[in-house]
């Protein structure tokens, strides 16, 4: 499995050569790299919250997704 070092050098390319390749201004191109880590916050939050909300909407089957989840979870 590659080391952290790895994703994270992965990671500030893939944001140097977004910043690049952009036509904005650079104000913008900086307002960009600086905003950038905020987007898998942000993924992971909106994915809980759906999961919360479905929860109360539909608890039977959600609460029987979870027992299933656990139990497959339990015989691995």
């Amino acid at each position: 499995m590659p080391s952290n070092l790895t994703f994270e050098v992965v990671y500030v390319l893939g944001v140097a050569i977004g910043v690049m390749v952009m036509r904005d201004p650079w104000p913008a191109r900086i307002g960009t790299a600086l905003v950038w880590p905020l987007g898998p916050i942000a993924f992971v939050l909106v994915v809980s919250l759906l999961l919360v909300v479905a929860a109360v909407l539909w608890p039977i089957p959600i609460l029987a997704a979870a027992a299933l989840g656990a139990g497959l979870m339990w015989l691995l």
